[in-house]
């Protein structure tokens, strides 16, 4: 008797401590956002998956004034430094066809933006030509070439997610809201193109997408980090998957 009643005592000392839910309650958990189903309608069934380890994102091509490293935990930085006005790893791959970008994002500062980028190519031909003194200015991306931009955590921006095909914003979608994205937390993004569809996915859920008739079939992927109101950017990325067909 006593010692159920010491029992009583533990279980209503917990309680009001507020880390138990009280005796003999069921333990309940919130499903992660990644065991959530995608409901972009990407099925990878037929898709050759490529897995891009840290060290091989890091090697990618180091474009604008910022530095990229390989750090703890199978993660790879991204950082605008000095003057930046943008910093950008690109891909030393051309990928044809059919393209679907999976990978994990976290900002390290409120200020940072995403954008992750498409079929990136010159405007002629099927090669993509980087000026040797490129400075990380988004106009040789919006006037100098083809691509499609798919922008994420824009707020700092003041503006929503969005897709962008270029040059000069020929074709646009942009999410009616805010995605809710916030610095320190990772989120798992999808951004892609197979047919005429173009779509951008965050923890599983469509936030925006568009239909292209005549699309740019072919390019470079790259990864583009900016900040604002004179905040460097600065990210990780890791579990990078390209999926082609």
């Amino acid at each position: 008797m006593m010692k159920r009643n010491k029992n009583s005592l533990l279980c209503l000392l917990l309680m009001l401590a507020g880390v138990y839910a009280g005796c003999n309650a069921p333990v309940t958990t919130e499903p992660h956002a990644e065991t959530e189903k995608n409901d972009t309608g990407f099925n990878a069934d037929g898709w050759t998956a490529e897995q891009v380890l840290p060290d091989e994102l890091a090697a990618w091509q180091l474009l604008g004034d910022g530095k990229v490293a390989s750090v703890m935990g199978e993660q790879v930085s991204l950082e605008e430094t000095g003057q930046s006005k943008g910093v950008m790893l690109l891909s030393p791959r051309y990928y044809e066809g059919d393209v679907v970008v999976r990978y994990k994002a976290l900002a390290l500062s409120p200020a940072t933006v995403f954008v992750t980028v498409l079929s990136a190519k010159d405007q002629s031909g099927d090669q993509l030509t980087v000026p040797g003194n490129y400075d990380g200015t988004m106009g040789f991306w919006t006037s100098e070439t083809r691509n499609y931009f798919f922008a994420f955590k824009n707020a700092p921006h003041g503006g929503t997610p969005f897709i962008t095909k270029n040059p000069a914003a020929e074709k646009q979608a942009n999410a009616p809201g805010q995605d809710g994205m916030i610095a320190g937390v990772y989120y798992d993004i999808e951004a892609g193109r197979e047919g005429t569809k173009l779509w951008l996915s965050i923890d599983g859920k469509e936030v925006v997408s568009m239909v292209d008739d005549s699309l740019i079939t072919g390019g470079h992927i790259a990864f583009r980090l900016r900040g604002t109101a004179g905040l460097p950017a600065i990210g990780l990325i890791k579990d990078l998957s390209i999926y082609t067909k």
